[in-house]
């Protein structure tokens, strides 16, 4: 596998990860399995749109059942995503590629301009860093990515004193939950996917992706 394939598996789960986390509502770290399925998603063509939406719905059918507690793993909604790839390659005319349907790149990121929080620092120059983007989808949405780090830089640099103490406080306390389940070298490596998703919580930042539910709004 080339270093150009790694990279691209992960921006995928990554990308999975963040809209994961948006939809459950409270921080979590994906498993090494969870990666597994994703990185088999990503090498079957299953696009981010088609995966996102089938979480959406996952998450709003178990709302309406009124089942308890939060869902923990990826796997837990491998079958419907499968399920939605299934019908839609069956839809697709043969020879012709189950390819994700057109959407208005700059739609979605003028939505997600609008989904950056009043008081973010430099909220005028990333918006307009967002909105000037172009090119194709894959281009675009490899900018974003590197926007997206920059602003949860940013974030977490303007934190005052106590802030900063009880975003660290939060993620010690998902740290501790996991140290039955992962060696002490991967949750060091987790604490900072951890810190970006309770800073996206705390300050209520969008995640910067043309797949991101904020990307619709």
């Amino acid at each position: 596998m080339s270093a150009a394939d790694a990279e691209s598996d992960h921006h995928y789960f990554q990308a999975i990860e963040e809209i994961f986390v948006v939809l459950r509502g409270s921080p979590l770290l994906l498993s090494p399995a969870d990666w597994q399925v994703a990185r088999r998603w990503h090498r079957d063509g299953i696009p981010l749109d088609l995966v996102r939406d089938a979480l959406r719905d996952v998450f709003a059918r178990r709302k309406e059942r009124g089942a308890k507690g939060k869902i923990s793993s990826l796997r837990y909604c491998a079958p419907a995503i499968e399920a939605a790839w299934a019908e839609r390659r069956e839809l697709t005319t043969p020879g012709e590629g189950a390819q994700a349907p057109a959407f208005d790149v700059e739609a979605r990121l003028r939505a997600l301009s609008a989904a950056l929080p009043a008081e973010l620092a430099g909220r005028a120059l990333l918006a307009a860093r967002v909105t000037a983007l172009t090119g194709d989808p894959p281009l675009v949405e490899q900018a974003l990515a590197g926007l997206d780090r920059e602003m949860l830089a940013a974030a977490a640099a303007a934190l005052d004193g106590a802030a900063r103490s009880e975003v660290a406080a939060a993620v010690d306390r998902t740290l501790a939950g996991l140290r039955s389940r992962l060696p002490a070298g991967e949750l060091e490596r987790s604490r900072e996917r951890l810190t970006h998703q309770v800073l996206r919580q705390r300050l209520d930042l969008p995640v910067l992706s043309l797949f991101s539910p904020d990307a619709e709004s």
